[in-house]
């Protein structure tokens, strides 16, 4: 029911000035009207449910007061006035810490301003543009007035989390053994692609640039029109200590969806030494080899393309040493302003000869009903998954800042955000330390060397100096 300057529902009166419809003269006038309603209206169920509340308070507490606190949602600001609770006590305290159970009851975050609805915007359009920019995009559309600071500080927040979430997926496999599959059926396709690649961003600190690096991993390639596209590409980014690191968090994303027991891996690198060197050590019987992009680009940049060309001819017929061989002796005709880019291809290929050849060229003939193509996603998927928000336009960041963008940025690639901020994952993320000791002293456990042997991928794995002393003096099987 509706009359002049009143608004019913379910029997509870909403009182405002008429002049909120008096006013309206056209389309527009008549949103801000519309709004203005459901912001009376949000507030008005919001202090209903209160009341409620206070009918059914905790045993041992009372009420001494109401408090106001803001609260930025997509339809504006409001401002609610609810109940303060705390414990009742015989003996006065200077101090007594209270609860307001309205805020329990309805998950409003402590000391933090935005719903949720507008958390997700504000997040997903943070991934796209500077937090200044998102600050002026929500003023010109309307939305509540909110910082740039407290926009980083909420993507900083929720980023972070995710990249707890994956350090703690990373020890539960790595250093406890557990599996981190979820219980889900695992998928087992017979060829797995993995390319990786790494980007330089500014850095805030002492250290003139941090490297983000990017892993992306995928099932083959399928006709889409004229066009071919990955089948379900997943990427892992973020900022890591070292190849170890990312290799170790990598695998723990994989193991939550694949089982490679069957798998042949084809594992593609740009050169650097943490893929080339590192990732064969986390996948057992896996292929590796130097983007074929890199390699041609060094060897024009080098010799020339007409030479190029005829050394390419020779490493695609299979002749690896002739390759070599006849790129050393080029040596002496090499200009002296091209010689630095030279020897260091030349190294490469003298460290790493069995990475020259295609994967094509080295996998047998029941995968040759495949569609199999050239690689070289990785640098594509750094450009724009990464470089675009957090390279160009003069940025720097802080470590922290850093990592925490690359995480939400791979959870946006992934189709992962809105989930992972829908789930409040702050109980979720937890320390894989008492997990640990709960195994130690769980029953039936008689034999731990046992247990140890089959379940810490990490000894077997792991690259780390310390990890191959305890795998010297424990003398643990890893073929097992």
């Amino acid at each position: 029911r509706k009359e002049r300057g009143l608004v019913k529902n379910d029997g509870r009166s909403i009182v405002f000035d008429s002049s909120v419809l008096e006013s309206v003269k056209d389309i527009n006038t008549l949103e801000e009207a519309c709004l203005e309603i459901a912001r009376m209206l949000f507030v008005s169920w919001i202090e209903q449910l209160d009341d409620e509340l206070l009918k059914g308070k905790p045993k041992g507490y009372k009420c001494v007061g109401k408090r106001k606190r803001t609260l930025s949602t997509r339809i504006g600001d409001i401002v609610v006035n609810r109940r303060l609770y705390v414990k009742a006590t015989k003996k006065r305290k200077k101090r007594r810490k209270g609860r307001f159970l309205l805020d329990e009851t309805l998950n409003i975050r402590p000391r933090r301003r935005l719903t949720h609805g507008l958390l997700r915007l504000l997040v997903s359009a943070s991934t796209r543009m500077s937090f200044r920019e998102v600050e002026k995009m929500l003023a010109e559309a309307g939305f509540p007035q909110i910082s740039h600071g407290t926009i980083h500080q909420e993507v900083r927040y929720y980023g972070l989390l995710q990249r707890q979430a994956m350090e703690w997926a990373r020890n539960m496999l790595f250093t406890i053994g557990q599996d981190v599959s979820d219980e889900r059926e695992l998928k087992r396709p017979p060829i797995l692609f993995i390319e990786a690649d790494g980007v330089m961003v500014g850095h805030q600190g002492d250290q003139k640039r941090l490297e983000i690096k990017l892993g992306v991993v995928h099932e083959g390639w399928e006709q889409v029109g004229k066009r071919r596209r990955l089948i379900s590409p997943i990427i892992v980014a973020g900022l890591f200590q070292g190849g170890e690191q990312f290799w170790e968090t990598f695998s723990a994303e994989l193991a939550k969806i694949y089982d490679l027991t069957d798998t042949v891996v084809v594992i593609n690198g740009d050169g650097a030494p943490w893929i080339q060197s590192v990732a064969p050590e986390y996948f057992a019987n896996a292929i590796v080899q130097l983007d074929r992009f890199h390699l041609i680009r060094d060897l024009r940049l080098a010799v020339g393309a007409k030479t190029a060309k005829a050394l390419m001819e020779r490493l695609n017929a299979g002749e690896i040493r002739v390759f070599t061989d006849t790129l050393e002796s080029l040596e002496p005709v090499i200009p002296e302003k091209k010689l630095s880019i030279y020897r260091k291809l030349l190294s490469f290929c003298k460290k790493y000869p069995d990475h020259l050849l295609d994967y094509r060229q080295r996998l047998g003939d029941e995968y040759k009903g495949i569609g199999l193509f050239g690689m070289g996603a990785a640098e594509t998927m750094v450009d724009k998954k990464i470089a675009n928000r957090m390279k160009k336009r003069g940025m720097s960041w802080s470590r922290d800042g850093a990592a925490a963008m690359a995480a939400l940025k791979m959870l946006q690639s992934n189709g992962q955000l809105f989930s992972w901020l829908d789930q409040h994952p702050e109980n979720d993320v937890q320390n894989p330390l008492p997990q640990l000791h709960r195994h130690l002293s769980a029953e039936g456990k008689e034999d731990f060397s046992e247990w140890l042997r089959v379940n810490m991928p990490a000894l077997c794995n792991g690259t780390q100096p310390w990890i191959k002393a305890l795998r010297g003096l424990g003398g643990f099987a890893c073929a097992v």
